[in-house]
């Protein structure tokens, strides 16, 4: 049986508890900290969908190209 090896991931500063949207006009969300890799390895966080109160997992990497908002 194959042992599966956590890399740790780090995340630029600021990323946690930043506020950004989904694009450029898409609803806005918070980050607010990190979350299980997904199935193909990639980097997640956790979200908060302001507009919705959702919480989901998000690729950190979509998160990274998302738009700040003050």
């Amino acid at each position: 049986m194959a042992t599966a090896v956590i890399q740790p991931v780090a995340v630029p500063v600021g990323v946690i508890g930043s506020i950004r949207t989904f694009g450029e006009y898409g609803p806005m969300y918070e980050v607010t900290g990190m979350a299980p890799a997904n199935e193909d390895g990639e980097p997640m966080v956790s979200i908060l969908v302001i507009e919705s109160g959702e919480t989901l997992d998000y690729e950190l990497e979509a998160v990274l190209a998302d738009p700040l908002k003050p």
